[in-house]
């Protein structure tokens, strides 16, 4: 475990094990689906380093979060203020007030480490954040029936202290957004592992949301 830490707190050993394992493209296609256009507003909450940011068109409106002082450093030292604003510390009601609207909000691999109370807090501020047509995208560890036994472990051994299955996922959010766009990827990663991504759309209506989900 001490190992494990030495790694995730050095940041290039962080990046390079990210790619090892393929999660980097796990990122990559979260931000592939949400079509992201030249001059878009972007809020990425739990950005860590953000290594995925040259995926991300030119000219964008970036505001990256995160809790860790060093993931913050080097975001900044390797993209330049100029090019994204990177934050140190919670995305919260204060945070959120001194900012704009976004065309689109990254919560990649966030939510399974927080509570669902902690989680419900953090999809209605992004909700209230998102410009009009704006999207949520998530992706997370999660269980799913069928499991196989590499990809149980990965799930069982998450640092993420909220593993869930795609149906928790749901409910958080589900009160929430008006749509919601769900899948299980199982076949990103080099690694077996399981995956579930939310498409969240800001609801006009807090009703009955339409929810559809599907594995692939």
């Amino acid at each position: 475990m001490k190992l494990i830490k030495n790694v995730l707190n050095n940041v290039p050993a962080y990046v390079a094990l990210q790619k090892v394992v393929g999660a980097d493209r796990l990122r990559y296609r979260c931000i592939a689906e949400l079509d992201i256009q030249q001059g878009n507003s972007v809020l990425d909450v739990g950005c860590g380093p953000a290594y995925y940011f040259q995926r991300l068109p030119g000219n964008v409106r970036y505001h990256g979060f995160d809790t860790d002082a060093g993931y913050i450093e080097w975001a900044r030292e390797k993209w330049g203020s100029e090019r994204a604003t990177f934050h140190h510390g919670i995305f919260d009601e204060a945070a959120a007030a001194a900012l704009p609207s976004f065309d689109a909000v990254l919560l990649l691999g966030l939510l399974h480490h927080l509570s669902d109370d902690d989680s419900r807090s953090l999809l209605r501020l992004c909700a209230k954040k998102l410009a009009p047509g704006g999207w949520v995208v998530s992706v997370d560890t999660c269980y799913e029936p069928g499991q196989g036994m590499v990809s149980r472990w990965m799930s069982n051994n998450d640092r993420g202290e909220y593993v869930r299955e795609p149906a928790a996922f749901l409910e958080l959010a589900g009160d929430i957004f008006g749509k919601i766009n769900g899948d299980i990827l199982s076949d990103v990663t080099r690694i077996p592992a399981s995956y579930w991504s939310m498409r969240m759309n800001a609801p006009l209506n807090p009703g009955d949301p339409t929810v559809s989900t599907h594995a692939s």
